[in-house]
């Protein structure tokens, strides 16, 4: 080992023992955030990886408060037909893209 920096060898054999322990244990992948499979986390940084857990937990998906179709469209969360106003525009009622009469939400026909 060549000393050309003037620490003593007893220094220079403890520093490369630690440069040896740490090896290929990266900081960044310490933390394990949410359920994400291993490729992902090792295709991601830890900053993204955090900010997306962040948002996550600052946007929570929204719940319908209830169930009942009535209370909802006087709500103004379902139209008339039990549509969603917004978001996807999927029927509540049916569970389906279609109303009962089979008309999407633009009032075509649309089979399933």
């Amino acid at each position: 080992m060549a000393n050309s920096h003037g620490l003593s060898p007893r220094l220079v054999k403890k520093q490369a023992a630690a440069r040896k322990q740490s090896k290929g244990k990266k900081k960044a992948f310490a933390v394990y955030i949410g359920n994400e499979n291993p490729q992902t986390r090792k295709n991601t940084s830890f900053k993204q990886r955090k900010h997306y857990m962040e948002n996550k937990i600052s946007f929570p998906k929204k719940k319908l408060g209830t169930k009942n179709v009535e209370s909802l469209i006087t709500q103004g969360i379902l139209d008339e037909r039990g549509f969603f106003k917004k978001g996807k525009k999927k029927n509540y009622i049916t569970k389906s893209m279609v109303d009962l009469k089979g008309f999407d939400y633009y009032g075509m026909p649309r089979a399933g």
